[in-house]
């Protein structure tokens, strides 16, 4: 072909080789256009004769119908590098066509319009202001910005700097914001009042494991590619793609239908990509992209069910005992039930209706940025004078008024202190938009984070502080893990967070550091649990709109209080309190009572921030929403070291989350909050667990860590593979007293023993001490401080392998494949373990223990 559309060729080559491929190896279409060939394509549109001549990806086409296809239907909205392009390329050519009368031969400026609002905002929004100021097409834009919901506040203050210019520009922009502020633009967000489909049956405990592998982690970004991993390691499941192919051919609409515990374990966002891709419908205009979806399970584990409305997906819960797979099911929303197979209807607790309502706009990325434009608008209407009548968002509907002050629970007084619309209560069930001061993100959901970021126009955080950690991925990254982490560090950095290197620390150990408290906080990790304040983990999009905003709505949820009484016994840890949750739970309410609910404790006065820290942080593993424990002196003496850890980073001065937490920490402790939950609080359940009583370690046997039994039960089971480490496993004092227990002995041979610190300062005083000599004269490996063997999706264990191990969870194939077996227990017991190659007796533990580092 001609020399003058050598670059175009280049260009459809290089799609072409990659599109072939995907499709011949995965069976896939194409991944989105970058930014580079978005431009070259567009300056492709220059060239004459595209019409003659024909180019093949996979049918026969004209160079200028395939050049106008890609950039339709393979530009990712919101503010990609290839959104920028898209947009920029479209204004160009509409300025053109109308300021120099020059229109496009392939592309006509009326068209490039319709294309700049089909992109619904993000980059395109900024082009639209401009030609709007240019009074192109100013009729037709004022239109296009009544619907649209992805702006900026750039893009908002552009609007109201030329309304300040001129008469005409005034009313114009007058007549936009009055539409924003009746809240226009939602008309047609709503959920239809019938649905029929057909059942795809799993079974219990789907683990966001099972629905997004973390061995595949490094596909998650690429939603249709990840999908195709589902249920690799649920042996029972495995041929779930197979059985949803067979029931589409039957119905167009498929229901999962789940038993109980739908969606426990990680908060990665994936989990729910994947079901976007088994469920929902192609979203035209906008590549790898599906919505809607309908889920019904006998419970949800809370994460999962918050990313499953954050994403559009209506989730149901209702009794599937007699759901079976290939029934017919008819929900009626109305009635608030299933009618299965025209026989047996079910009753359905739907989410309440501010959720509803976030379903029926898709999600959170359009309803939140509505909910955002709908009050910058009527703060301007008011400021104007321009009247809006009896109008409230969303938030503003959700208040509840009580003609007394109801007693509050620790958690409800947290959040309550930060509520932004002047209450100081809260509810179980009321919904508030609240003020989050930071956000954790990690390695394997920050990809996805800071895409959801950008889908939602996102652009300095708004945040008080982001932390952004590599400890899941710094242990021996590939080349593209590498890649990563330049990227989620430029980005980070470049929007006023603070990135970490590899080796410093896991996100929650080091990101707990910032955060007081008086603070709500979320984090990208199921065991964002802070020992202070209130955390809440959330999925991807969630946690890039607390980064955007620096608030969210949140519905608070009932606490269940357990009051440890007493002090344990020598040889009785934190993490076997850990346990003991599960144990007195059973005994008296059940443990479910924590699935949705946050767990408030009491008496742990004798524990220190680093044991409290352990105790809310497996808090996950029961379910719940949240932690908490009252803070006290002990809290304060740990925020002032937190404060000299932040005066002393590199990046005091240069970052702004650094340095605005250092001035919230200097804040606060001039005079320290140190909220109680009042006497007459009300909880779901009150549970006491009397510590005198606990006389031996409390392990969890596979599969689950909720299976728990005394270490007795487990004795003498033979182990491959031990591992300390991990947020619960690889504090300082877990570790040197793990130490002190080897210290002198000898590890068997064939029994792999790792060591994995939380920090790269636990890591320096474990050299220090004379732990680590310790450590590996006894044949310990000590590895880079992160997340290590947890996730499992770096280390692993051997196929036919037992391990005993401090991580957070032992679900079947999470660190080994589907027939290892995993143990959960303290870093003590863990010692012992490696020194014996089986678990130990309680006798042999307690005499370990309490003679440890004698030798």
């Amino acid at each position: 072909m001609e020399d003058r559309f050598k670059n175009l060729i280049d260009i459809l080559d290089g799609y072409k080789n990659r599109a072939v491929k995907r499709r011949e190896v995965h069976g896939l279409e194409p991944r989105p256009l970058s930014a580079k060939e978005v431009e070259l394509l567009f300056n492709a549109l220059s060239l004459e004769g595209l019409g003659d001549k024909t180019y093949t990806i996979f049918k026969e086409e004209s160079l200028d119908n395939l050049i106008l296809k890609l950039i339709t239907n393979q530009v990712r909205r919101g503010t990609f590098p290839a959104s920028h392009a898209k947009a920029d390329g479209l204004s160009k050519l509409i300025k053109k066509a109308k300021l120099s009368e020059k229109e496009n031969q392939y592309l006509s400026a009326d068209k490039a319009l319709r294309l700049l609002a089909d992109m619904k905002g993000g980059a395109a929004a900024a082009r639209l202001i401009d030609l709007f100021s240019k009074e192109i097409y100013k009729d037709e834009i004022t239109k296009i910005l009544k619907n649209t919901v992805l702006l900026t506040k750039k893009d908002f203050n552009t609007l109201k700097e030329l309304a300040s210019e001129n008469p005409y520009f005034e009313e114009k922009v007058a007549e936009i914001m009055l539409s924003w502020a009746k809240r226009e633009f939602a008309s047609d967000w709503e959920l239809d009042s019938h649905y029929q489909g057909i059942s795809l049956r799993v079974g219990d405990n789907i683990t966001t494991g099972h629905l997004s592998p973390s061995k595949n982690a490094d596909s998650r970004t690429d939603h249709p590619l990840h999908a195709k991993h589902v249920m690799e390691g649920r042996e029972d499941e495995e041929d779930l793609l197979q059985r949803l192919e067979k029931l589409k051919e039957k119905k167009s609409t498929v229901i999962f239908t789940a038993g109980k515990a739908l969606g426990e374990g990680s908060s990665r966002k994936s989990a729910t990509y994947t079901m976007q891709q088994l469920l929902g419908k192609d979203v035209e205009g906008e590549p790898e992209k599906k919505k809607g979806g309908i889920v019904a399970a006998k419970s949800f584990a809370p994460i999962f069910k918050e990313s499953l409305v954050a994403s559009g997906i209506l989730p149901l819960e209702v009794d599937t005992t007699d759901i079976s797979e290939g029934d017919d099911l008819e929900i009626d929303l109305a009635q608030q039930k299933i009618i299965v197979n025209d026989k047996l209807e079910l009753a359905v607790e739907l989410p309440i209706d501010y959720k509803l309502k976030k379903i029926a706009a898709g999600g959170m990325t359009y309803f939140d940025a509505g909910n955002e434009l709908q009050t910058m608008a009527l703060e301007y209407c008011n400021d104007k004078g321009i009247e809006t009548g009896d109008i409230k968002t969303p938030a503003q509907e959700n208040i509840i008024i009580e003609k007394s002050r109801p007693p509050q629970t620790l958690a409800q007084k947290i959040v309550a202190y930060n509520r932004l619309d002047g209450k100081d209560t809260i509810l179980p069930g009321e919904t508030a938009q609240v003020k989050m001061r930071g956000a954790f993100s990690q390695d394997t959901t920050g990809p996805m984070t800071m895409e959801e970021y950008q889908s939602m126009a996102g652009e300095d955080f708004g945040a008080d502080f982001v932390v952004q950690s590599l400890c899941h991925t710094g242990e021996c990254p590939s080349s593209s893990d590498r890649d990563t982490h330049r990227f989620l560090n430029e980005f980070v950095s470049k929007r006023g967070g603070v990135s970490l290197e590899t080796g410093e620390g896991i996100i929650h150990t080091i990101g707990n550091r910032f955060v007081l408290p008086t603070d709500v906080i979320v984090g990208g990790d199921s065991h964002t649990r802070t020992p202070r304040g209130v955390s809440f983990p959330a999925a991807s999009d969630i946690v890039a709109g607390v980064m955007k905003y620096g608030k969210q709505d949140l519905t608070m949820d009932q606490s269940v209080k357990v009051v440890f009484r007493g002090k344990p016994e020598p040889g009785i840890t934190a993490r076997d309190l850990v346990s003991a949750l599960v144990v007195y739970a059973e005994k008296t309410v059940g443990k479910d009572i924590y699935n949705g609910r946050i767990i408030e404790m009491e008496g742990l006065e004798f524990l220190s921030s680093d044991e409290r820290y352990i105790l809310t942080n497996a808090v996950a593993e029961r379910s719940a929403s949240a932690g908490v424990v009252p803070s006290d002196q002990t809290t304060i003496e740990t925020i002032k070291d937190n404060l000299d850890y932040l005066k002393n980073r590199e990046d005091a001065d240069s970052s702004p989350s650094v340095r605005r937490t250092i001035k919230a920490v200097e804040e606060y402790l001039k005079d320290p909050i140190l909220f109680q939950a009042d006497e007459d609080a009300d909880y779901s359940a009150v549970i006491e667990i009397p510590l005198s009583e606990i006389k031996d370690p409390i392990v969890a046997k596979p599969h689950h860590p909720d299976n728990v039994a005394y270490l007795n039960e487990t004795a003498g089971e033979k182990v491959d593979e031990v591992y300390i480490g991990s947020c619960v496993g690889g504090d300082l004092k877990s570790i040197q007293e793990a130490a002190e227990i080897l210290s002198g002995h000898k590890i068997p041979h064939g029994v792999n023993v790792v060591v994995g610190p939380a920090s790269r300062d636990i890591y320096q005083e474990l050299m220090v001490d004379g732990s680590m000599i310790k450590l590996t004269e006894a044949g310990a490996t000590v590895i880079m401080p992160g997340c290590g063997l947890c996730m499992g999706n770096k280390r692993r264990i051997g196929s036919n392998s037992t391990a005993f191990t401090t991580t957070t969870r032992n679900y079947q194939s999470r660190i080994g494949p589907a027939d290892s077996r995993t143990y959960l227990g303290s870093a003590q017991v863990a010692a012992c373990t490696a020194i014996l190659g089986r678990i130990p007796s309680t006798k042999e533990y307690m005499d370990f223990y309490l003679n440890r580092d004698k030798n």
